[in-house]
């Protein structure tokens, strides 16, 4: 994971505006579907690089903090914990799971390379 500049990710998953400063205010942003406008809200509440950044994730009616967390485990490794709280209903824990699941997928394509 990467705390500078836009790219908050390693592998990006949707275009951003994010900046590693604290009160930061900034957009994910996908491509729309019927029933989402492709945009995600949020506000940078946390920035302890290269330790951990969390943000508010909001998007229709939900608003969560996500919380990334990474640990040296020495001899090059490095434990990445996520962590997403304020999930309100199910439908929303699917996309979220989905989501992410997606992210993981990606992210060790990458790392294998």
């Amino acid at each position: 994971m990467q705390t500078s500049g836009s790219n908050i990710h390693t592998v990006q998953a949707m275009d951003n505006d994010f900046k590693p400063v604290v009160g930061h205010r900034f957009q994910f942003r996908t491509q729309p579907t019927e029933w989402w406008d492709g945009f995600i809200d949020d506000e940078v509440l946390i920035v302890d690089a290269p330790n951990r950044v969390s943000f508010i994730w909001a998007s229709g009616e939900e608003k969560h903090t996500v919380t990334w967390m990474l640990q040296d485990l020495g001899d090059g490794k490095v434990n990445l914990h996520l962590e997403q709280t304020g999930i309100s209903n199910d439908q929303a824990l699917g996309r979220a799971k989905y989501g992410w699941g997606k992210w993981c997928g990606e992210l060790e394509k990458v790392l294998e390379q």
